[in-house]
């Protein structure tokens, strides 16, 4: 397993330069996430977590946030989590500074080979320079040959669809593919792609995103 990942890593860090500029004419972009889990005991864990958004169309970082959630298990099933996440945005040459309050629903379920994690959260976004914003997401998850114990990385997918209440409408859909490439009982390594479409207004837009995500769990 360890041979395979610094593998992969190595062919990342070969190649990356050069699958970015070709991506980079149509709006591409590299994500990477870090969250430490925290378990206070077995219905009850912390997460705090941060994400970094890079630009290749303007060559910088241009969004970043800072987060704080608590779960709540109740049953097998279902928790709860409510969390504060502190927003940085970058636009006209300076940075936005804003607040977004959380509140999740969370069902888990394991058929056959597979994990599912069903997400639906409200948000309320909060900023100085416009109103505040209401929103209802859905973040689905499935993993693959969750009971195999092959050594080779496993397959992921999952779905992000964010809705602005305000304006009625489905604001971003993001379709992500990876695998795990790395994953031990207190730390995991994701790679994967992510399809972006989004709209400010009726108009969507779409994005490339490559991304790494590391997972600590204490």
């Amino acid at each position: 397993m360890k041979k395979i990942t610094v593998v992969i890593l190595l062919l990342l860090s070969v190649s990356g330069n050069n699958v970015f500029a070709q991506l980079s004419a149509d709006g591409s972009y590299i994500w990477n996430t870090t969250s430490i889990t925290y378990s206070l005991n077995d219905k009850t864990e912390l997460s705090l977590g941060n994400k970094d958004h890079y630009s290749n169309q303007i060559d910088r970082l241009d969004y970043y946030h800072f987060e704080l959630i608590g779960y709540r298990k109740l049953t097998n099933q279902f928790s709860l989590g409510l969390g504060l996440r502190q927003t940085e945005s970058y636009k006209s040459n300076g940075w936005n500074q804003g607040q977004t309050y959380l509140l999740y629903g969370v069902l888990f379920f394991n058929p056959l080979n597979m994990k599912i994690k069903i997400s639906n959260r409200l948000t309320a976004k909060v900023s100085k320079t416009v109103e505040t914003q209401y929103g209802l997401d859905n973040i689905s998850n499935i993993d693959f040959f969750v009971r195999s114990t092959s050594k080779f990385p496993k397959p992921y997918l999952m779905d992000e669809i964010f809705s602005n209440i305000n304006s009625r409408q489905i604001q971003t859909i993001r379709i992500y593919g990876g695998f795990h490439v790395f994953k031990k009982e207190h730390i995991g390594i994701d790679l994967y792609y992510c399809n972006w479409q989004t709209r400010s207004t009726t108009d969507w837009k779409g994005y490339n995103v490559l991304g790494i995500s590391t997972k600590v769990r204490i």
